[in-house]
């Protein structure tokens, strides 16, 4: 009777550790799936971060691209034009000029931004391609560890200004104002004060990347 109690005693407590292996097996699996899941979602994470940083540093590329056009003649020439504007020359809007102004991807009043400051048409890229001339800089960086898909970079100038025409204080914001926040502009004596000038950059990059750069540039003269 005693040998037939321990045979079952010893069935049942066998019965117990499978199921607590069981148990153990499948904790152990959900944490493993759990890791996995860590693991995908930090390298995606890190993917993404490294995406970002190289469409800001292509940002500067597009900054570069609109110092070289501010340096052209043309840039220079044109800007206080208010030629064939319809009166009163501060809202007009079909001027002479706006040709050369799309020639150069500037425009040489503030247009119209978003909460953030930037302008509404370079965020919408079908309407800023066709209302602007430059096309947009494709950068393809083919080689280990470079960025086979590009990113496309497209910049837009804006003269600080609420008017067309020559820039003055009453309209425009000069290097002698100080801007909020710093000390101003140091200017030479006997400088002639030059408008400031806002230049936004956007970057398209890949998985869907996007970044929107500004700068606030002047000409330094005599």
């Amino acid at each position: 009777m005693s040998s037939k109690l321990r045979h079952l005693s010893s069935r049942r407590q066998h019965g117990v550790v499978l199921a607590v292996v069981l148990v153990v097996l499948v904790v152990m699996m959900l944490g493993s799936v759990s890791l996995l899941n860590s693991v995908d979602t930090s390298a995606l994470l890190s993917g993404n971060i490294g995406f970002k940083r190289d469409s800001i540093n292509s940002a500067g590329r597009g900054l570069n691209k609109a110092f070289e056009t501010m340096k052209s003649a043309n840039f220079r020439s044109y800007q206080d034009s208010i030629v064939g504007c319809p009166p009163p020359a501060n809202t007009g809007t079909a001027c002479s000029a706006a040709g050369e102004w799309a020639k150069l991807n500037f425009y040489p009043r503030m247009l119209e931004s978003d909460e953030n400051g930037i302008p509404l048409i370079i965020k919408n890229k079908t309407q800023f391609d066709a209302m602007f001339k430059i096309a947009p800089l494709i950068l393809t960086e083919v080689g280990p560890n470079k960025n086979k898909d590009g990113n496309e970079v497209r910049f837009l100038i804006e003269r600080m200004c609420e008017a067309y025409g020559p820039s003055n204080k009453v309209s425009c914001v000069l290097s002698t104002d100080s801007p909020l926040g710093g000390d101003g502009w140091a200017e030479k004596p006997g400088s002639t004060a030059s408008p400031l000038y806002r230049v936004t950059v956007r970057t398209d990059g890949v998985r869907n990347s996007q970044t929107y750069a500004q700068w606030t540039v002047t000409f330094l003269e005599e």
